[in-house]
């Protein structure tokens, strides 16, 4: 199974919902990308992960045009705004959903705050992705 998750810079979020929905199940295939990647994820989000025992692997942001011949089972998009505001570029996808979570960087600037605001959004999207796992993922994975 092939899951792609897709934010604007795959510097944070998009990186975090990677690593925690990988180590859930090693068989599925699980990718992240940006519309509009920056040239390293956030120091703050690999700490983070490191704190409850999980390894961001250290690769550089990728663009979503890298995946567009890809097809994919779940396109995720992840980011402060609603489904129908994000610029959804030409992925194929057999279905798509929306995680939206607010941008810690545009929060604060204040290093800790962003570390606290990065924690929260760890553990909520860790709650989302249990969800669809559990309730989705399992099932399909059943039905092949």
């Amino acid at each position: 199974m092939k899951i792609l998750f897709l934010s604007q810079s795959n510097s944070c979020r998009s990186q975090i919902a990677e690593a925690l929905l990988r180590s859930m199940d090693n068989r599925l295939s699980i990718f992240s990308a940006g519309l509009d990647p920056v040239d390293h994820i956030e120091p703050i989000a690999i700490e983070v992960m490191a704190e409850i025992g999980i390894k961001v692997v250290e690769k550089k942001p990728e663009n979503f045009s890298k995946y567009k011949d890809t097809e994919f089972d779940f396109l995720i998009t992840v980011g402060d705004g609603t489904p129908e505001e994000l610029i959804i570029p030409s992925v194929k996808a057999k279905r798509k959903m929306h995680l939206g979570f607010s941008n810690p960087f545009k929060t604060s600037r204040d290093p800790e705050e962003i570390r606290e605001i990065c924690r929260e959004i760890r553990d909520e999207i860790q709650v989302e992705l249990d969800y669809f796992y559990n309730r989705i993922v399992k099932k399909a994975l059943e039905q092949r």
